[in-house]
Parts: C-alpha cells; sequence; structure tokens
C-alpha cells in the first residue's frame, strides 16, 4: 500500500498474503474497475470502510490482534496529506484462482453474515507455466471466515503457528517508518 504521489511512499507491503485490513479498503467498484489488483482508491474512503468493517472483522477473528493492527494502519493512514492511496496485490491475485475473488470476499464483509457459504464448481483449467490440463475439484465454502482466510491465501490452522507482531502484519501488512 502507499501513497501514489510522484514518489510514492510505502505506507504497509506484503509478499506472501493479503492483509485483511486491505480488503476492507476496497469497494466492489474498485475491483470492477480495476481486476488486475492494482488500485488507486480514496485515502478517505478507505478510512471509512475500514472503521465501518472493523467491529465484524473483530468478532469473526476474535484470536487476531486486529484492534490493534487496525489502530496504527488507520493512524499512519490518517497522517498522510495525499488524496488517494494505491493498494497493489497483483501478484496475489489470479485471473482464474481456486479460491474465491475479491468481490466475494467484500461481498461477506458488507453482508455482516458470519456464515456467508459460497460454492465454486469443479473445473479444468491450463497450468500456468507448462499449459497442462489441471482438473480442479468443487470447493464449498461454509463460513465467512474460511472464505476471507482463503481469499489472503491464509488457513486457520496456520495461524497458530504465527506470534503476536507476525499476526498484525497478516491483519494490515507491514508498516514501513
Amino acid at each position: 500500500m502507499s501513497s501514489p504521489t510522484q514518489c510514492p511512499e510505502l505506507v504497509s507491503e506484503s509478499k506472501r498474503y493479503i492483509p485483511l485490513l486491505w480488503l476492507g479498503m476496497l469497494s466492489r467498484r474498485d475491483i470492477e474497475r480495476n481486476g488486475d489488483g492494482t488500485f488507486e482508491v480514496s485515502r478517505l474512503n478507505a478510512i471509512l470502510r475500514t472503521e465501518h468493517s472493523l467491529p465484524f472483522l473483530c468478532k469473526l477473528f476474535a484470536n487476531l490482534p486486529i484492534k490493534n493492527a487496525a489502530d496504527s494502519l488507520l493512524d499512519r493512514l490518517r497522517k498522510l496529506r495525499c488524496d488517494t492511496i494505491g493498494i497493489d496485490i497483483g501478484d496475489l491475485i489470479e485471473s482464474e484462482p481456486p479460491n474465491p475473488g475479491l468481490c466475494d470476499a467484500l461481498d461477506a464483509i458488507s453482508s455482516r453474515n458470519e456464515n456467508y457459504s459460497l460454492s465454486i464448481p469443479a473445473r479444468t483449467v491450463a497450468h500456468p507455466v507448462n499449459g497442462d490440463v489441471i482438473h480442479v475439484k468443487p470447493l464449498e465454502i461454509t463460513s465467512t471466515k474460511d472464505m476471507l482466510l482463503r481469499v489472503c491465501w491464509l488457513s486457520s490452522g496456520r495461524l497458530e503457528d504465527f506470534e503476536e507482531e507476525e499476526l498484525e502484519e497478516i491483519v494490515r501488512g507491514h508498516l514501513r517508518s
């Protein structure tokens, strides 16, 4: 995440997963307008969206330090003087993902339904490197928590392996000083 000016300031970054709070900063319109994973969004709207989704995400992920991570990220965003911020998750999304998409995540967050469910049918896709045919099994997701973790390239079991500071980075990304 950066402040898109002539010399953008990197605010938060992540290379292995999509931080949960970044999902809450986007709108469906942002995603539909630019599906490649690079977004320029209103800084104030991103702050408001995050504040609005925070109670739901805190309840849904009671085992994660959502509030502390959000406070530090929001404080950093409030101090910026730019109109827009950049969110680049282009390397973390695929055109034919085995996981739910960003719009699914936004729908789940906006519905505030802890049991948001989703079915992804079986399909055949070409391997991105060698072109071999891959048969992807159908996928049933029965909770919002599992769906959001899948979108972010995480799993509930994997979260137990992280320490407190790492969990904060999963929520907000690595904050740059």
